[in-house]
Parts: C-alpha cells; sequence; structure tokens
C-alpha cells in the first residue's frame, strides 16, 4: 500500500474533524460528523434540551492561516463555533499533539483577524498569528461550547 502524504490541505482537514470528534466523544458529548467534500456543515452536537451547536472545524499543519471560505464572507451565528487546529509543522508525529482554538464564530468576528484574498473567489481566511496571540482563552479548552450547551 503506497504512504501518502498527510500534510496535504485535505488530509490535514480531514485529520482536523476526525480528532474534533474523538475530543467531543471523550468530553461525552453528543457530537454528529457531517461526511462529504463539499459538506456545508462538519460537525453537529445536539442537546437534552432540543438544542444544537454547529462546529465548523479547519486544520492546517503549519502555522499558516486557515481557510474559510471564497464567497468573501465570515459566517457567524449564535450557535455556530470554529475549532481552528494547528499541528505546528508535526501533522505526521503520531506523538505530537495538536493545538485547537474553539472560538464562538460571534466573537471571533468582534475582533476579525479576517483577511480576503484579492481575487475572483473573494478567499476568506483567519489569521493564525492573530488568533495565537489574541484568543488563548480559548486554546484547547469547550469552555464556552459548554457555557452555550448548558442553556439551549
Amino acid at each position: 500500500m503506497a504512504k501518502g502524504k498527510a500534510e496535504n490541505n485535505y488530509n490535514t482537514n480531514l485529520a482536523s474533524e476526525y480528532l474534533m470528534m474523538s475530543l467531543l466523544s471523550r468530553a461525552g458529548k453528543d457530537a454528529y460528523l457531517s461526511l462529504g467534500n463539499k459538506k456545508g456543515v462538519d460537525i453537529v452536537i445536539t442537546t437534552a434540551k432540543g438544542g444544537y451547536a454547529i462546529v465548523e472545524v479547519k486544520g492546517v499543519n503549519k502555522n499558516n492561516d486557515w481557510l474559510i471560505g471564497s464567497k468573501g464572507i465570515f459566517p457567524t451565528g449564535k450557535n455556530l463555533f470554529y475549532a481552528l487546529f494547528c499541528f505546528h509543522g508535526k501533522i505526521n508525529e503520531l506523538e505530537s499533539i495538536a493545538d485547537f482554538w474553539l472560538i464562538p464564530s460571534e466573537d471571533l468576528a468582534k475582533n476579525p483577524p479576517v483577511k480576503v484574498a484579492k481575487n475572483k473567489a473573494e478567499t476568506v481566511y483567519v489569521q493564525y498569528t492573530f488568533v495565537r496571540d489574541n484568543y488563548e482563552k480559548y486554546r484547547n479548552t469547550f469552555k464556552w461550547l459548554d457555557a452555550y450547551l448548558a442553556v439551549k
């Protein structure tokens, strides 16, 4: 069997989605992964009260900016969270641990670390360095997701 490269964008995002599912499962969340390459939602988490949260997962191998989309907009919503994973260039090292920032989309939009590429596709990115330097309280925690799920 041929060995593939984990650091390509598709594999990095796929690894990030499954890693988030693993973390959510370990934390006892009722989470569902949406499958497919062109889906609108990555993970849905439901509550006993009938509420739900949506987690949009983005992953990078190195300390690059996260690609959000190509429509020139940064989607937000009260129930939308961004899980931004970074493997720090060590995605092929299975003993290494990725960092993630699980940020409510509305909080991320308040101080937008967003840039739009000047191309026809209007590609939107979230800047790694800005998130690293300004969103430390969201790193490697479910605190804000837990608070949202507790009331929904």
